[in-house]
């Protein structure tokens, strides 16, 4: 069941005196332009259609919507959900439970009314976290300075001045995301054709592409306009614990016979803690909005396992 929706309509700033990656601004956070709290207590939610164009009045600029993030969270189960919608209308459904789901609508500056720089425009989001990412996740190709490469990683590459004009074919370059960043796997590329003037070619007979015919890469050419965001996906971590290392004990040979058996099983205060331990060092990879949840299980399995010695002692001494 779903028992809470925050939602928010967010927009995503071309301003490039802050940087075009959102988590690299220098500006701070988007702006927030409505928000509210939506209490479906059902297994069933569907939104109100978000806006699709928004003319924000600090800078006097229109922007228009591209996407729906929602990340859900069972607080019983400590399962979550996440997933990317493209419609202004966003739903989503869970059975059993208590859902409490983080939905935002993101809406980007819209060039055709406003007026802009002939660039290529890149991002990187994860969407389990629902949320932009820093990270270096591009390398651009030709780019004998490291420049492009640079710019690219930045979310800003000017196709006038960075991309020679002329020839046939005529130049070009290739932005191609990384498949692997810390803890992220490459998902896709998401782009607006229709949405002009964000997807513009200067030359019908060589159009810049996304996703094609590579997957992880986007082809512009001199005066293309492009705007793209590149979707990872967080990669689960392997919990496993290396074998940890024992006091020696001097009845091996007894217990084992000589060797000839293997030495029976660990007390299983030993697994408890083992567990424990796993799950405090699992809480380094999870999501942050994971990790306290998954610290709070970690110290009541420790918690569970210190019981399980202080009844061990008891047992001992009524022997």
């Amino acid at each position: 069941m779903i028992t809470t929706v925050n939602w928010q309509y967010i927009l995503l700033s071309g301003d490039p005196g802050g940087g075009f990656r959102v988590k690299r601004r220098k500006s701070g956070s988007p702006p927030t332009v409505g928000s509210g709290t939506d209490i479906p207590m059902s297994d069933n939610w569907v939104s109100a259609a978000a806006p699709p164009q928004i003319h924000y009045v600090p800078d006097n600029k229109d922007y228009v919507f591209v996407f729906w993030s929602l990340v859900a969270y069972d607080t019983q189960s400590l399962q979550s959900a996440a997933q990317i919608q493209v419609g202004n209308i966003a739903n989503d459904s869970h059975v059993g439970g208590q859902w409490t789901i983080s939905a935002k609508a993101y809406y980007v500056w819209n060039l055709g009314t406003d007026g802009g720089d002939n660039a290529l425009l890149i991002d990187a989001f994860d969407i389990q976290a629902g949320d932009f990412i820093p990270d270096d996740f591009v390398d651009v190709n030709p780019d004998p300075n490291s420049t492009l490469t640079a710019g690219a990683n930045n979310g800003y590459i000017d196709t006038v001045t960075s991309i020679a004009q002329g020839g046939a074919p005529p130049s070009a370059i290739t932005v191609a995301a990384r498949d692997v960043i810390p803890a992220k796997k490459f998902g896709y590329w998401l782009y607006w054709p229709n949405l002009s003037p964000w997807f513009f070619s200067n030359d019908p007979k060589f159009p810049a592409t996304v996703g094609v015919p590579n997957s992880h890469d986007i082809v512009v050419h001199y005066n293309d306009v492009v705007f793209s965001i590149a979707f990872y996906n967080e990669t689960k971590q392997s919990l496993f614990v290396p074998p940890r290392e024992y006091l020696y004990d001097p009845w091996w040979w007894v217990k084992t016979r000589g060797g000839l058996v293997p030495p029976g099983p660990p007390p299983p205060w030993i697994q408890e803690f083992g567990a424990a331990l796993a799950l405090a060092d699992a809480a380094i990879s999870v999501s942050p909005r994971l990790r306290s949840r998954v610290l709070e299980v970690a110290l009541e399995q420790l918690s569970i396992a210190s019981d399980t010695i202080k009844h061990r002692i008891e047992s001992l001494q009524d022997e």
